[in-house]
């Protein structure tokens, strides 16, 4: 899985990509399915100005399908956990979605 991670608002700071770096390596486990050049992770983390509310934004592209998610949360790592989450059940639905069309195909 190639990754992207960028930041807005804020200054870039090595415990933002690490924190984003180890929740990427354990969605990693949810696409073995899938070819790990076609599969792209890109992150966005971003503060408001103007409240101290910190957003993160996910966006994965796989061969079948591109997956969104963005959430909000107090500090920059319940706002980057809670999208990991958002995004892991995204793909959990997606691939169940898979393998019924796969099941309804005749052969």
């Amino acid at each position: 899985m190639k990754t992207t991670f960028s930041t807005r608002h804020l200054e870039d700071n090595d415990i933002f990509k690490n924190h984003f770096e180890e929740k990427a390596l354990k969605l990693g486990k949810h696409l073995e399915r899938f070819h790990g050049d076609l599969v792209f992770l890109h992150g966005t983390l971003e503060k408001n100005p103007h409240r101290e509310e910190f957003y993160a934004t996910l966006s994965l592209f796989l061969p079948t399908i591109a997956l969104h998610c963005r959430e909000a949360g107090e500090d920059f790592s319940s706002a980057i956990n809670l999208a990991f989450l958002d995004m892991g059940r995204q793909i959990e639905k997606h691939k169940s979605k898979l393998i019924r069309e796969k099941r309804r195909r005749p052969r």
